[in-house]
């Protein structure tokens, strides 16, 4: 009867942990499906259960690896607050599984004669490699504190590593113009040229200027892109087939507005417009293609390893809680050589295997 009694408890004992791992096999499963699938609208967490904190930003591919950096918003402060704290970056073997990396560039809450002082505004980063130098260059905007919003820098920062830490070199006043420029894209073309594609102030025309070789500086004059319109701000370019695609937005401060689309056979110009590429709705704030879904265009990755596949990031902007920005990554889809890009709940990287 003990025996009985006994195996009878082996059994239970032998039941119950195969249901416990049975529940935690199918948690984790559940898990890992759920850290593929991309998310607009919603906040994103990394591989430690934190908030990613990247805004503005860019995401480039190095060795393996896709690094993400952007704004890092401070909790607390609104964007009239200086909630500006550096830049931050993330870095992913797949797109999804986000590992922090920590802070590349901070601002300097020591130092006010800085131009790195912590109530600067530092937006919209980008990295670049340099193939010839061996350096990482890093771009934003930057508004020098208490100097208001009349003229805007692009600062400039290199780095031995994609993660960093990346030193300060210097600013620069960009589009030939004494008050400088406004949202740009830097765009690395096939040969290695870089070219910085900016609305200039104060008369926001769009204007693109060559790079030196170093990257470091301007190497000449601007010209006027010819076919973009007036106004036209937070470029993302990417190139295929030999065709620039340009995606950005109008000009209307923090609101969001209609998104543009322009293709080119030269960066130069003359640029072909081509409308709205956007379609369907933002469910969280029921905002469509008319309000680029609540966001503004940030920038435009290549997924490696995958024919024709792109990804377009916009940025929710909440100034008066910018802690809070939320971001958008979606698809691109190619109509006859002509983007679409449809909003999606949740999606995954097989979305391209299926074009």
């Amino acid at each position: 009867m003990k025996n009985k009694t006994k195996r009878s408890n082996e059994v239970k004992k032998f039941l119950i942990l195969t249901i416990i791992l049975g529940c935690w096999i199918t948690a984790i499963k559940a898990q890992e499906k759920d850290i593929s699938e991309i998310k607009s609208g919603v906040h994103w967490l990394d591989s430690k259960g934190e908030r990613i904190n990247a805004h503005g930003g860019c995401v480039i591919f190095h060795q393996g690896i896709y690094y993400w950096y952007g704004e890092e918003k401070v909790k607390g402060l609104s964007e009239k607050e200086h909630a500006d704290g550096g830049i931050h970056c993330y870095a992913s073997k797949n797109l999804v599984d986000w590992h922090d990396q920590g802070m590349i560039l901070n601002l300097d809450r020591q130092d006010t004669l800085s131009d790195l002082s912590f109530d600067c505004n530092q937006d919209r980063p980008k990295v670049v490699y340099n193939s010839t130098t061996k350096k990482f260059v890093l771009f934003f905007k930057l508004y020098l504190r208490r100097m208001g919003h009349a003229v805007a820098y692009v600062g400039v920062a290199v780095s031995d590593s994609p993660s960093g830490p990346f030193e300060y070199q210097h600013k620069f006043l960009g589009a030939n113009s004494p008050n400088g420029t406004g949202d740009f894209a830097m765009f690395k073309d096939d040969n290695g040229d870089l070219y910085h594609l900016t609305v200039r102030k104060p008369d926001k025309a769009f204007v693109i200027g060559k790079m030196r070789e170093d990257y470091l500086l301007p190497e000449g004059l601007y010209q006027v892109g010819d076919g973009i319109t007036k106004n036209t701000e937070a470029p993302a370019l990417f190139k295929k087939d030999g065709l620039y695609h340009m995606l950005s937005s109008g000009s209307t401060g923090w609101a969001p507005n209609a998104a543009r689309y322009f293709t080119s056979q030269s960066l130069y110009g003359p640029w072909e417009y081509h409308g709205n590429p956007c379609k369907g709705i933002n469910p969280y704030n029921e905002l469509g293609p008319d309000k680029t879904y609540g966001g503004q265009s940030t920038y435009v990755v290549k997924v490696e390893g995958l024919k024709d596949a792109y990804i377009a990031f916009f940025d929710i902007n909440k100034p008066d809680h910018p802690y809070d920005n939320l971001y958008i990554w979606l698809p691109i889809n190619f109509i006859n050589d002509r983007i679409s890009i449809t909003w999606k709940d949740s999606w995954n990287l097989d979305y391209f295997k299926k074009q």
